[in-house]
């Protein structure tokens, strides 16, 4: 039987974000759960958010139950949901999320969480988005969404087959998410070791004089980078207008900081464009720039460098990014920028960024960063075996990452074959 949520639901409601917001937090007392904190396999605890019993008694509105059914109606994470145990003590709820309280007389608060999650639900909620270009569900748009439901007999037998099933989905996943992890954990092993060491295991040590360096091969010599070349910066002067051109004509190719973000080497692919007059003064991109992200709102990507590889033609540069023309011909660009993505000189660099909202590192403390070069054949070698160490590791790890999402895919499948009454149960 087709009902809707308003039709079994005692309670369909959001929270609000206590007056004060982030100032009010506390590391301990009543949990507050967040967008982020809802997730469709469970509630993600580690950086829940906690208030106080006075805060908590004037929202008692919107306090959690044991078998309440929790969802993401707001932002990226819409339509994410997950539900409390019957043996759930104490919480409450943001603007972000939604409470619904099934009759459990009527319907099994996992059920409904399957349901919602399943894509009858997703695609009810999609629903309600289209044509509004909104990004929130109304409580009277959740109260109308409809799904199949059994009798409690039925929808436990569901629950259990879908529990049992996608359990054994999961742990295979957490095994190939291991050994995603061992091989990442081994890539970052071999390039520290080459870029600190290099491959001559018996090589004689000196120390390089910079403390966190350490000890270097004794025939490695140390450079600051504005001793190799020079730094110089992105787009200046450019507004939101400019990046919304459709008048190919009339646009420049630049690289975005992204490319710059999730690779170590530029190809001449995914560039994005920007207003650019004819006479307009900007500083265009070479082959064997190495560019830095410069401007973060997150701290581990801060100081991430990419090497271009492939001459770019006249291609300029993002603004929250900067450019080392390499100058010095003892210099292998492809090297260097393996060292400067080791961890060692990557924690140096990110020592030297500030902020607060937005993370920043000035170009004169990029410029005055300590390298350490072996001569210019061996940098060459250096590179050419860590390209073909990380193109096997970086092989393998897109091979796992295939098999996850298939895994993810096979959840899914399964959810909707349950809940659509296709699956043999």
């Amino acid at each position: 039987m087709k009902l809707r949520i308003k039709d079994y639901a005692t309670k369909v409601g959001s929270g609000v974000t206590p007056r004060g917001g982030a100032e009010t937090y506390l590391d301990k007392g009543i949990p507050l759960f967040r967008s982020q904190n809802v997730l469709n396999e469970g509630f993600q605890m580690e950086d829940i958010a906690y208030i106080s019993e006075e805060i908590d008694e004037s929202m008692k509105g919107t306090r959690i139950k044991g078998g309440d059914v929790l969802l993401n109606i707001t932002g990226a994470s819409i339509g994410r949901c997950y539900y409390t145990s019957g043996s759930f003590e104490r919480g409450n709820v943001n603007q972000h999320v939604c409470i619904i309280r099934p009759k459990k007389r009527i319907v099994n608060p996992a059920y409904l969480h399957y349901c919602i999650i399943s894509s009858i639900g997703q695609n009810q909620i999609d629903l309600a988005q289209t044509g509004a270009n909104r990004e929130g569900l109304t409580i009277e748009e959740i109260k109308g969404f409809a799904f199949d439901i059994p009798l409690l007999s039925e929808q436990q037998k569901i629950v259990d087959y879908l529990d049992a099933k996608l359990s054994a989905i999961d742990k295979r996943v957490s095994v190939l998410e291991k050994e995603q992890n061992a091989y990442t954990r081994l890539k970052k092993s071999i390039i520290h070791q080459a870029v600190t060491r290099g491959i001559n295991a018996d090589v004689r040590l000196k120390d390089s004089g910079i403390e966190w360096i350490g000890m270097i091969p004794e025939h490695w010599h140390r450079f600051r980078l504005k001793d190799l070349g020079h730094m110089y910066g992105g787009l200046t002067g450019k507004s939101g207008d400019d990046f919304r051109c459709d008048d190919e004509s009339k646009t420049k190719p630049y690289i975005p900081f992204t490319n710059v973000l999730n690779h170590t080497v530029i190809d001449n692919s995914n560039f994005n464009y920007v207003v650019m007059g004819d006479n307009e003064q900007q500083n265009k991109v070479k082959v064997n720039d190495i560019i830095f992200l410069m401007s973060s709102e997150d701290y581990e990507s801060i100081a991430k460098s990419a090497v271009v590889m492939d001459e770019p033609g006249e291609v300029y540069l993002n603004s929250f990014c900067r450019g080392l023309r390499i100058t010095n011909k003892g210099c292998y660009a492809p090297f260097l920028n393996y060292q400067l993505n080791s961890e060692v000189y990557r924690d140096a660099l990110r020592y030297e960024a500030r902020g607060f909202t937005r993370i920043n590192i000035k170009i004169d403390r990029i410029a005055s960063h300590y390298v350490s070069l072996p001569p210019l054949s061996e940098q060459k070698t250096i590179a050419a075996y860590l390209d073909e160490k990380c193109a096997k590791i970086d092989a393998a790890v897109e091979n796992i990452s295939k098999q996850i999402e298939v895994s993810k895919r096979l959840k899914k499948a399964v959810i909707n074959e349950a809940i659509s009454g296709k699956a043999s149960i």
